[in-house]
């Protein structure tokens, strides 16, 4: 294998402190939009513009026969796409929820909203994704479900999560925010569960600006589902439009909700999008695993585990563990700035642990004042979550996945320049 770590004229003064960086061109931009998209939204403009019409209705047929799932429903984002699967299995004040100590804060916070409990459980340091350990280990009386956050680029370990929320009789919710199109035992990721979440937002890697996607098999579930995300309607055909009223004409039971659809120029965005996104999907992949290949060469990085049983692995982040002592005791935040000036990309920590988290802070909201007893179970002080401290403070590397759709020649470039900072570490010290 041709890589640029045989190459000695690297090794020169840090970007960081003066000198040349090692990648110079730009990266790939996102999102990637051209044509298509064009098209499909000016065929919009002469046609339906709200909720339900024949972009929506398309996109989520596509969705269903390529993920796998009998029921597709398109709602403003991935943050309520979680809080209206807890509202359609009956979760509420009372209960609790566990969640991983790393996510997205929204993860937990749909559990806040519809005034459960969210339960903040500790990662595995190897994957950062939930431990089946610690979930078996939260669980109580009031338990009700389990939210799994598959991160950035790695599948949690399903086989021991589903034998525990089996045995517990557990609802199991899969935050698949960063996994479109991952596959794990010939199945597709977001379906697992017994719904299941993705984020369409704009740094996902198939977007339309903001959106969610909910996936289920139970068709009562999905009825729920779609009136909640639709004012409490039950579903409708579009057929069905009041001329006389101007509204859907519901059949059977209301339910109380909001308004938390989608519209037709979204939809229109992702069937463009939809277009590009399994080649992409492949090219991210392709680039990750032959710069894998290239990390397990250099002491003091190591990748995150690939779960067995992984059969395609999507990235939302490319990320990695850093070992301080492999490179003179340099801090992992000096690492991540001089990797970002040499490779012109900017190289982030995780996110941060939930119990400090200075977006999760839900005794902030007088909403959630119930009781005082309500208020002592959702304050996020009181979970110990030690590994998720330790990866967010000495040992997270994460970077975009725009990075993975550049070159395998970015790809040494990523390895070159982190031997360009091991061999000139002390510049840094």
């Amino acid at each position: 294998m041709q890589s640029g770590l045989e190459r000695s004229d690297v090794m020169s003064k840090l970007a960081l402190n003066g000198g040349e960086p090692l990648k110079k061109t730009c990266w790939p931009k996102w999102p990637q939009a051209g044509e298509l998209e064009k098209e499909e939204l000016i065929s919009v403009i002469d046609g339906f513009w709200s909720y339900n019409g024949p972009k929506e209705t398309a996109f989520k047929e596509v969705w269903s026969g390529f993920i796998g799932a009998k029921r597709t429903y398109l709602v403003a984002n991935g943050t309520v796409s979680l809080q209206l699967i807890l509202e359609a299995l009956d979760i509420g004040y009372g209960d609790e929820v566990i969640v991983p100590g790393i996510t997205w804060q929204a993860t937990a916070c749909c559990a806040l909203d519809v005034n459960a409990v969210p339960v903040l459980v500790d990662v595995c340091e190897d994957s950062w994704c939930i431990d089946p350990d610690k979930i078996e280990e939260a669980i109580t009386p009031r338990t009700r479900a389990v939210i799994i956050t598959h991160l950035y680029g790695t599948i949690c370990d399903m086989d021991a999560i589903l034998e525990i929320t089996d045995r517990y009789n557990l609802f199991l919710i899969e935050d698949a925010a960063h996994q479109h199109g991952s596959v794990f035992k010939g199945k597709k990721v977001g379906t697992f569960g017994i719904a299941n979440s993705f984020s369409l937002q704009n740094s996902k890697v198939l977007t339309c600006g903001e959106g969610g996607i909910i996936t289920t098999d139970d068709e009562a579930l999905g009825e729920k589902i779609d009136a909640l995300r639709n004012c409490g309607r039950r579903p409708v055909d579009i057929e069905k439009y009041s001329k006389e009223t101007g509204n859907y004409v519901s059949e059977g039971d209301l339910i109380q909700s909001g308004n938390y659809r989608i519209t037709e120029f979204q939809a229109a965005v992702l069937l463009a999008q939809f277009k590009l996104f399994e080649a992409q999907t492949s090219l991210r992949e392709e680039n990750a695993l032959y710069l894998r290949s290239l990390l397990e060469e250099i002491d003091g990085i190591s990748n995150l585990r690939r779960q067995d049983g992984t059969g395609l692995q999507a990235y939302f982040n490319f990320a990695f563990n850093y070992d301080s002592s492999k490179f003179d005791g340099l801090p992992v935040g000096k690492f991540r700035q001089a990797l970002t000036e040499e490779m012109n990309y900017v190289f982030t920590e995780s996110y941060e642990p939930l119990n400090k988290c200075c977006l999760y802070t839900p005794l902030t909201k007088k909403r959630y004042r119930i009781s005082k007893e309500h208020l002592a179970a959702i304050d996020c002080s009181r979970f110990e979550l030690p590994v998720s401290e330790r990866v967010f403070n000495d040992i997270s590397v994460c970077a975009h996945h725009t990075m993975l759709m550049g070159t395998k020649s970015d790809m040494d470039l990523v390895a070159e320049a982190i031997l360009k900072i091991k061999e000139n570490v002390q510049e840094l010290l």
